[in-house]
């Protein structure tokens, strides 16, 4: 049974059949989910259940009309029967070519004002469903001006940039060139031109692939999955970030088919996962946006979890984003998570003993137990060494004031694979003359410490 307070009501049924159907309760349905609600149905089940109900898929499939088709109008078909892919792929150099100026390509997605904050949003939720890891090895493909691929080599990928374009990957090696990532540890990017046909890369040589914005100029979509599958490596992701459903009868993807001989494909995700499929892919995704400004008082409703207008607003809200923007990922199978990633590192330690080498030397030998409590493999070696997990230690006076946070280091003996629990002992110097505390936790190198992550680490006191 439900707790009391979290028990769906008959207030609840109407506002689930209101924001999914868009009408009030019949009696008999009324009836139906009341009895369910008795016997512990939640709200979101009672949702979901409305989802999966033929009256919603008849009306959903009614609601979503095709757009409306002015008189002259280009269909993405009459493009792609006219020219052939390489000629949609000379197109692209043509227009790279012709470019005065690259730095509106080049500063994206702070070129303008108007796009910043969507391609932001859909960049954010790109980057977060693709689940990287430092030093993964990612496609940028239809890397244009590379841009997102000077991003990923700033947060610690190695991109390989790809287009059909010479020269956008001309203006990309300027990119890298004037404006390298900043600090240490950061990759040397590859430059890959491919004929629109067959990537020039390996089987399974990619951790991860990305697609901002260039999937719906692809004329032959299915060939370009395919190729996708060969090239990624098992559990691996790729990350879409596209137009909408009606993208090729919007106003200026109508100019670009008819003045600059551009594809301007809709996206449609059964399609496409039908392709993918056929890949190898075995499961698709979808990031739903959402920005709906609110006021405080409906934030606080949300925050007391107050079912109202709120939640039916940010319903349209989504509903109505969906139509113009589509983050998806396309999964290989089943994610492998390893160290170069904050995602699935927990662990928990046991202290077995502690023991000072000897009455006048300072080190402790301290005897642990520590076990892999998260999803992720553990690496004790990476080139460069960026994910490696290692035990650390801080150090604190007997005041419990910081001396030093990096005190001291110590190797794994070997990969640690969820559910492994490992023996260590471990030497940590200490300052003569003082009584001390010392923490010890584990670190993944360049990524995090495990306690920043919600795992506990050990305390222990020391003269």
């Amino acid at each position: 049974m439900a707790a009391e307070d979290d028990r769906t009501t008959a207030d609840d049924i109407a506002l689930a059949y209101r924001l999914v159907l868009n009408r009030e309760p019949d009696p008999g349905g009324l009836r139906h989910y009341t009895a369910l609600a008795s016997e512990g149905l939640s709200f979101r089940a009672l949702v979901d259940a409305l989802l999966r109900s033929t009256e919603y898929r008849e009306r959903t499939a009614s609601d979503d009309p095709a757009p409306i088709v002015r008189e002259g109008s280009i269909e993405p078909g009459a493009i792609l029967a006219r020219f052939t892919v390489e000629e949609f792929a000379e197109t692209a150099d043509a227009y790279y070519r012709s470019v005065t100026d690259p730095t509106p390509l080049m500063v994206r997605p702070f070129a303008y004002l108007h796009e910043a904050p969507v391609m932001l949003q859909s960049l954010g939720m790109l980057l977060a469903g693709l689940q990287l890891g430092k030093t993964m090895r990612v496609l940028d493909f239809g890397a244009g001006a590379c841009w997102l691929s000077r991003s990923l080599a700033q947060l610690g990928c190695e991109p390989v940039c790809c287009d059909v374009s010479a020269a956008a990957l001309q203006i990309g090696r300027r990119l890298f060139a004037e404006h390298p990532p900043i600090g240490p540890n950061t990759a040397t990017p590859a430059f890959v031109q491919f004929d629109g046909r067959r990537l020039p890369l390996d089987a399974e040589s990619v951790d991860r692939i990305v697609c901002f914005d260039a999937f719906h100029h692809v004329p032959n979509p299915a060939d370009i999955l395919a190729e996708f599958g060969r090239v990624l490596r098992p559990g691996g992701i790729a990350g879409f970030s596209e137009p909408g459903r009606h993208h090729s009868q919007s106003p200026q993807a109508q100019s670009e088919m008819r003045d600059r001989r551009v594809l301007e494909n809709d996206i449609d995700l059964h399609a496409i996962f039908t392709a993918a499929h056929g890949a190898g892919f075995t499961n698709i995704s979808v990031r739903v946006p959402n920005d709906l400004e609110i006021s405080l008082a409906e934030y606080d409703a949300m925050v007391a979890k107050r079912r109202g207008q709120v939640e039916l607003a940010l319903w349209r809200n989504a509903c109505d984003a969906i139509t113009d923007r589509t983050v998806f990922f396309l999964h290989k199978g089943q994610a492998h998570r390893d160290s170069r990633s904050h995602v699935g590192l927990a662990h928990t330690m046991e202290l077995r003993s502690v023991e000072k080498r000897s009455a006048r030397d300072a080190a402790l030998t301290i005897n642990l137990v520590v076990t892999n409590t998260g999803d992720a493999t553990w690496l004790r070696a990476n080139a460069p060494p960026v994910g490696v997990v290692r035990v650390g230690t801080h150090l604190y006076d007997r005041h419990d004031a910081l001396i030093a946070w990096d005190h001291s280091r110590h190797e794994l003996p070997r990969d640690v694979q969820p559910g492994e629990s490992i023996a260590l002992a471990i030497e940590v110097p200490l300052p003569a003359g003082d009584a001390f505390v010392v923490g010890i936790d584990l670190v993944a190198e360049g990524v995090m410490w495990f306690e920043h992550a919600g795992s506990t680490p050990l305390r222990l006191g020391a003269r």
